[in-house]
């Protein structure tokens, strides 16, 4: 069976197909989904650690079957719940078709008490449409979300559906609710080994956790599009908890998935005692049928969510610290930062603290969770704020990283690696000092960078380099100083390190955002200012101005486009959409002047733009 026939069973409603399209588009946010058909109607249940919001995943599911045109179903029901309850948190349903969402005052089963008080999250709080909006689709950027298709809208109260715009869904009777068995979502840690470029795991575990695995609809243009204006997911089916709970749902003739088991030599239904052999069968169908695709990265500067050291000056509220940009850091492969404290309890400090301009920053290592949390998965630790606490602190820093399934890069000398959809993928981090991988020692860098390329399908260095503050805003080829230091040549180093064959140069440190380069193809983003600095990062001016940076590359290092999501600091430190689009502005001057040859374009609503150079 191929990958259109998946989608087409999809189309006909068949509810395991529906089953691996959601699934796929739902594994970038933690979240599984169990799809059931009775009686033309379909029941969807979304599972994750935190309740679903109820407003955008209804639209995005509309979204979806709008997309896919399912006749057969007349109407669809949606249930949320957190992780290990019972019951849902909350459901809702709707008829197919129709423009807008009828919420039950009545719902079928009452939510039971958590045990602890909800923490409020992005996903929970409130949409507004005073700033720039987050779609229905929760991994589309603002920007984004403003050119979506004619049938879709900003507005989350209006569903996709042109063609039934301003008719009101009836509330509809009450079904029996499906009651899927409690699994855990196991989101496999990024590991710090050299991968086999041909390596293809199959199955990691013999428990009800299964491996990763791209797949189809990504490239067929149906269903849940994930390709849309340049946002590309590249998540991976998760059927950890369908073996376990598809066959003992409650319902009237639990369904078993004929449209699959129809067919000789074709997937059975997916039960428990045949998981792992349909899994096998599901890795040749979408090996054979999805050529490569391009890595998506998402990439911010330095982070420093509170330090506790001369002084407590910690949040009181710490998990509120990136409630402002979680939205936009989903939706890659790859989400980047330079952590630019250290992840420690260690008591003693290498620096005196009394000294004008001397800092030392400790964070508590319980503050790895809020980045994990965030949606980082690789942060950078060569920076010159790495050994404020010793060594000890240092290797502290990179052991809690790693505790969460995160990269750190690097220790001196080495090279961290990671895989996306089985694509080797490194990472080296540089600064300026002796005891990280050097800036200014080009000879070894080349080496490292070449070893690299051994390993690993792409390259991605990282560099903490380049004097500071706003009178460093603009990017020269020439050595910079600070305060005496020798703060590298950025442009030697990073165009060096592409020469080398690395496909992405990343850095950080000026504290203010910089401008781009496409150079032989090859993006370099010459600073990404601050992002988090709460209590410690003065926000004056540009020191305020911040960035996500989307970029997508292909198999070969290219840059094929991308995006500056604006971000802005508050008087604190703490980040927030920026409607005023100041990064952009600021990025698009300073890169037509830095590099007016650069064969790349930046549009106004942060849009990026790959030119053709003559």
């Amino acid at each position: 069976m191929d990958a259109q026939n998946i989608v087409n069973l999809a189309k006909q409603g068949d509810p395991a197909a529906i089953a691996l399209l959601l699934n796929q588009a739902l594994r970038i946010r933690n979240m599984t989904a169990q799809v059931v058909c009775h009686d033309n109607r379909l029941h969807i249940l979304l599972e994750a650690d935190r309740i679903p919001d109820r407003q955008a995943y209804l639209a995005y599911i509309q979204d979806g079957l709008t997309r896919l045109n399912v006749h057969s179903i007349h109407s669809v029901r949606v249930y949320a719940r957190q992780i290990g309850q019972k019951v849902p948190a909350w459901d809702e349903a709707f008829e197919f078709g129709k423009a807008t969402i009828s919420p039950l005052t009545s719902p079928s089963a009452a939510p039971e008490k958590p045990d602890s008080k909800p923490v409020a999250t992005p996903e929970s709080l409130p949409i507004t449409t005073d700033k720039p909006p987050i779609s229905p689709n929760p991994s589309i950027t603002p920007v984004e979300a403003s050119a979506q298709t004619p049938r879709q809208s900003n507005n989350p109260e209006i569903l996709v559906s042109s063609a039934a715009i301003g008719q009101i869904a009836r509330p509809l009777e009450d079904p029996v609710i499906p009651q899927p068995a409690i699994a855990q979502i196991d989101n496999p840690p990024i590991r710090k080994t050299v991968p086999s470029k041909t390596s293809r795991a199959i199955g990691h575990t013999l428990k009800i956790v299964l491996p990763t695995l791209g797949i189809l609809s990504l490239v067929l243009g149906t269903g849940w599009d994930f390709f849309r204006n340049g946002e590309k997911f590249h998540p991976a089916v998760l059927l950890s908890t369908a073996s376990e709970t598809l066959a003992t749902v409650k319902l009237p003739n639990p369904p078993e998935f004929p449209s699959f088991a129809a067919r000789p030599n074709s997937l059975q239904p997916l039960q428990a005692d045949n998981i792992l052999s349909n899994l096998q069968q599901l890795s040749e169908i979408v090996e054979s049928s999805i050529p490569n695709r391009p890595i998506t990265i998402k990439a911010v500067g330095d982070i420093i969510p509170g330090v506790d050291f001369p002084t407590n000056k910690l949040h009181p509220q710490p998990e509120t610290l990136f409630q402002g940009v979680t939205p936009y850091l989903q939706g890659a492969d790859i989400v980047f930062g330079n952590f630019e404290s250290t992840l420690t309890n260690h008591r003693y400090s290498a620096k005196d603290v009394s000294r004008p301009n001397i800092f030392a920053f400790r964070t508590p290592p319980s503050y790895t969770r809020l980045l994990k949390e965030a949606g980082f998965n690789v942060l950078s630790v060569a920076n010159n704020h790495s050994l404020d606490f010793t060594n000890q602190g240092f290797e502290d820093t990179i052991k809690n990283i790693e505790a969460t399934g995160m990269v750190a890069a690097s220790r001196k000398g080495e090279i961290a690696y990671t895989t996306v959809n089985d694509i080797p993928i490194a990472f080296i981090g540089f600064s300026t000092y002796s005891y990280h991988n050097s800036i200014l020692d080009l000879d070894t860098a080349k080496a490292l960078v070449e070893e690299a390329q051994e390993n690993a399908t792409l390259v991605v260095i990282s560099f903490h380099g380049g004097a500071e503050g706003t009178g460093a805003i603009h990017v020269k080829n020439r050595t910079e100083t600070f305060f005496g230091e020798n703060r590298g040549n950025l442009v030697e180093f990073s165009r060096a390190m592409i020469d080398a064959g690395a496909d992405l140069v990343l850095g950080h440190g000026p504290h203010v955002p910089r401008a781009l380069e496409v150079y032989k193809g090859k993006l370099i983003a010459y600073s990404l200012g601050n992002f988090m600095g709460y209590r410690s990062f003065s926000t004056v001016a540009e020191l305020g101005y911040s960035l996500i940076l989307e970029a997508e590359i292909d198999l070969e290092g290219n840059f094929l486009g991308g995006q500056i999501i604006p971000i802005h600091l508050d008087g604190q430190g703490i980040p927030s959409y920026d409607s005023q689009n100041r990064t952009v502005k600021l990025m698009e001057r300073l890169t037509k002047s830095d590099f007016p040859e650069t064969p790349l374009s930046i549009e106004s609503d942060g849009k990026i733009v790959k030119v053709n150079s003559q």
